[in-house]
């Protein structure tokens, strides 16, 4: 990975400010450099597993042969930082086998039926996450496929195609695995679910599309070693931040990575966005949005700064006009509209991956996940909980108990 914090933004940050915020980010990347629960996540080797991560190799083998469609069911990071790296990895226009669906992220009836009159002569399995195991928007949708599920097979079948992960002490999937015998996977107790992406609750999913999560691994472990990038880009962020830049825009050139910004955005929203304080993240896609959005971050209110998230290497086209490959055209469009919109008042970070691949999207995750960490340290915030999330849920059970 490389990093340029500097072309773009050098206008907006000084000396001054960084001395401000060094002190503080010096003593928070200690705690990196200790075994605190709550970083367990960049402890690799307190959760990896490798004769789990075996058994996850020989059962995707298992559903490759079995299965047209797993449904991956599960909301928030029980699903996004999955669908991030395959929406990374695949081909455009090529499906997986077997297919890679992700269910429970709406309560859309018209989705519902059409999904189950798709589902309706395919081999389905089903992949359920929640780590609490009674996640509303979750349950609803497993209790839902699992009619259709007992409809298709029999109990001794349903064994081979229902994949459990959830908490390890209780809760209601990890009764109903119990009951049943299915076949269940454990998100550690001090994971999140936006800092799981490097647990089963990915892995199995991933191994199942064909990635290799070993790989994938692998990178994340190496990209350990740009903590240092990591706490800089996070006093960047707030340094920014204090001087009313109020929102990132999380920008990419590649379309595969959309869905990055989307795990993104929660990754960095649930860390920070607590106490009245935090930067609201977005998801830019270029060119797209420069016919967009484009004009407010020109011309608009000078609320945001700009994270793009470049790839070096890629295949490519030449386009006899110009006599270029079109991704040295697509650079030559970084440049002038970073260069553009510092001119207008929104500056620009520029990451660098050198190629999309299994190693490096899991640099890219470990880096993202210590700068979210570090930067909600910096504004005194703690990372890893959201006590909002929880107040529309309880809002939302004490109306259901009254529906019932």
């Amino acid at each position: 990975m490389q990093f340029d914090f500097n072309t773009y933004t050098k206008e907006y940050i000084d000396n001054e400010a960084i001395k401000k915020f060094a002190s503080k980010a010096n003593e928070i990347k200690k705690k990196f450099e200790t075994n605190l629960k709550e970083l367990k996540w960049f402890q690799m080797s307190e959760y990896v597993d490798n004769a789990e991560l075996k058994e996850i190799k020989e059962l995707a083998v298992h559903l490759k042969e079995t299965t047209d469609v797993l449904l991956v069911v599960g909301i928030g990071g029980s699903y996004m930082g999955t669908q991030a790296i395959l929406s990374a990895m695949l081909p455009y226009f090529k499906k997986t086998q077997p297919e890679i669906i992700f269910v429970g992220t709406s309560l859309s009836s018209e989705y519902y039926y059409d999904l189950m009159k798709y589902l309706k002569e395919k081999r389905v399995s089903i992949n359920v996450i929640s780590k609490s195991g009674n996640t509303m928007e979750t349950i609803t949708a497993y209790e839902l496929l699992m009619k259709m599920m007992h409809k298709k097979y029999t109990k001794k079948e349903l064994k081979q195609r229902i994949y459990v992960t959830t908490n390890i002490h209780q809760g209601k999937l990890l009764e109903e695995a119990k009951k049943n015998g299915y076949r269940t996977f454990f998100i550690p107790d001090d994971i999140g679910g936006r800092y799981s992406i490097l647990t089963s609750v990915s892995l199995f999913p991933l191994a199942v599309a064909g990635i290799d999560i070993i790989e994938f691994l692998k990178g994340a472990k190496e990209g350990r070693m740009y903590l240092n990038y990591a706490s800089i880009y996070a006093m960047v962020r707030t340094i920014l931040y204090e001087r009313e830049r109020v929102i990132e825009a999380f920008t990419v050139y590649e379309p595969k990575l959309y869905y990055f910004t989307e795990w993104l955005k929660q990754l960095f929203a649930e860390s920070e966005g607590k106490d009245c304080k935090g930067i609201l993240p977005i998801s830019v896609v270029n060119p797209r949005d420069l016919h967009s959005l484009g004009q407010f971050i020109q011309d608009g209110n000078p609320c945001l700064f700009e994270t793009n998230l470049y790839v070096d290497t890629c295949r490519t086209v030449t386009l006899e006009k110009y006599h270029e490959p079109m991704h040295d055209i697509e650079h030559l469009v970084l440049e002038k509209v970073c260069e553009a919109h510092t001119m207008s008042g929104s500056p620009s970070n520029i990451i660098t991956l050198d190629s999309i691949n299994e190693y490096h999207l899991g640099e890219a995750c470990m880096f993202f996940m210590m700068s979210a960490a570090i930067s909600a340290y910096l504004t005194d915030v703690n990372p890893f909980d959201q006590p909002g999330v929880e107040t529309y849920k309880e809002l939302i059970a004490q109306n259901l108990r009254v529906l019932k």
